[in-house]
């Protein structure tokens, strides 16, 4: 189903395995940046909750997972979220679903490249004069921004080998952060569990969201790999990085810790945590870049071959999608310095993490719908497909409205100006393929 069309065959481009799949998927969860990054604003929002806020955040993002299981098995073609509603919804629902899906992988993808920017500056100000040249933010961002866009550009094969050595780095260092956090609160084991659900609450497990859902850049990989690997590796993955946040945050509750995360590590490690900290930022951060660069390249092409984009995007140069990488590449360097240029990492770090958030669950909401309307066609086969699909299409829409009035007016504004203007798009989109044809 819903193969559609392509200058080469799918299978000639099928070069990622499960493994290679797993691990972008966890490098694109960017793990020990998100955790820092998005675990200080946890953690400022609910202190020792942090661990039940990403309990609630990664029971959310498996009933998602679980539907882009059930979708990915059914579609073969890339371009992930936009491809499974344009064939179960409608082509309307579809590009919209991939307009959402563009901005929410530059936001995410920018929330993991600031944040690794953030921590390599912290790292860099407390052993470089303030005069050093390239003590500057925007320029540390540009830098970091360029290494993964290069990468992307080299190849997914490059990509994937990149994300397996550093992904396996990330999972030994961030267990073992967790066991000496234990360590040093004397092993002092607690209950978890709030008083009450509250707004503030689901608003940390909003952020929290943004940790476990590296499968997100391994959807649109359709045209890279097996749709069952891609299903496969998305609950996998997500089931793996949800639980060993989930252990971080319990280990740090257990020191009763609530401050900056990075200002933290650096002061108990001292010069070795300093270089440390500094080296996995660096690549962490471009790991989250390339895996989302690649993901929006993707969907910008299925989007280009329905002839919503310009049709050069989804042109192939030596068996590949060269053009709308490198496409894709400029439209992250150019948005996210400009961003770090005119508002600082952090602030640039804090906006696109709530963006991703909202973006997120619009995403999911779109292809919940998409699993529910195409399964209801044989719904005897297909009884689990429609309770997964209904009950995250519930769950993401609760956690969004009642998220909500916890976020900032102004990324509201944006997240629905950017639906709104998506609406109007592909109106005009349609007008102008009717006026051609008549």
């Amino acid at each position: 189903m819903g193969t559609g069309s392509s200058n080469v065959s799918s299978g000639d481009r099928r070069r990622l395995s499960f493994t290679d799949l797993f691990f972008m998927s966890f490098g694109g969860q960017a793990p020990f940046i998100s955790l820092l990054t998005f675990g200080t604003v946890m953690i400022a929002l609910v202190g020792r909750e942090g661990a039940f806020a990403m309990v609630l955040a990664t029971f959310i993002v498996l009933f998602n997972g679980l539907v882009v299981y059930f979708l990915s098995k059914r579609y073969s073609r890339g371009g992930g979220y936009y491809t499974y509603a344009y064939y179960s919804l409608t082509s309307r629902i579809g590009f919209n679903t991939g307009w959402n899906y563009l901005i929410y992988a530059i936001s995410y993808g920018g929330t993991l490249l600031t944040g690794g920017a953030y921590v390599l500056y912290t790292v860099l100000s407390m052993v470089l004069p303030p005069s050093f040249p390239l003590l500057k933010q925007w320029l540390l961002a540009l830098i970091i921004m360029s290494v993964a866009s290069c990468m992307v550009i080299a190849g997914v094969r490059v990509s994937a080998r990149y994300a397996m050595v550093m992904s396996t780095v990330e999972m030994i260092s961030l267990f073992s952060l967790a066991v000496f956090f234990l360590y040093d609160s004397g092993w002092h084991f607690y209950n978890p569990l709030p008083h009450s659900i509250n707004p503030t609450l689901l608003a940390a497990a909003v952020f929290g969201l943004g940790i476990p859902t590296g499968y997100g850049s391994i959807a649109p990989l359709g045209e890279d790999a097996k749709a069952s690997d891609i299903g496969k590796a998305a609950v996998a993955v997500l089931l793996f990085g949800g639980s060993l946040a989930v252990f971080f945050f319990y280990s740090l509750g257990a020191l009763n810790f609530t401050g900056n995360l990075v200002l933290y590590l650096l002061s108990r490690f001292g010069i070795i945590g300093l270089i440390i900290l500094g080296f996995i930022a660096l690549n962490d951060g471009t790991l989250g870049g390339v895996s989302y660069i690649l993901a929006n390249s993707r969907t910008i092409e299925a989007m280009s071959g329905d002839h919503f984009f310009p049709s050069f995007l989804s042109i192939l140069r030596n068996n590949r999608p060269l053009y709308v990488e490198i496409f894709t590449s400029g439209i992250f360097i150019a948005a996210l310095t400009l961003m770090v240029y005119f508002v600082g990492l952090y602030n640039a770090f804090v906006i696109l993490g709530a963006l991703a958030g909202l973006n997120n669950l619009f995403i999911h909401l779109s292809a919940n719908a998409s699993l529910v309307k195409i399964s209801m066609r044989r719904l005897r086969k297909y009884i689990v497909d429609v309770f997964v699909g209904i009950l995250a299409f519930i769950i993401s829409l609760s956690v969004l409205f009642y998220s909500l009035p916890s976020l900032n007016k102004y990324v509201v504004y944006l997240f629905f100006g950017w639906i709104i203007l998506g609406f109007f798009t592909v109106e005009g989109i349609e007008i102008i393929r009717t006026h051609s044809n008549e």
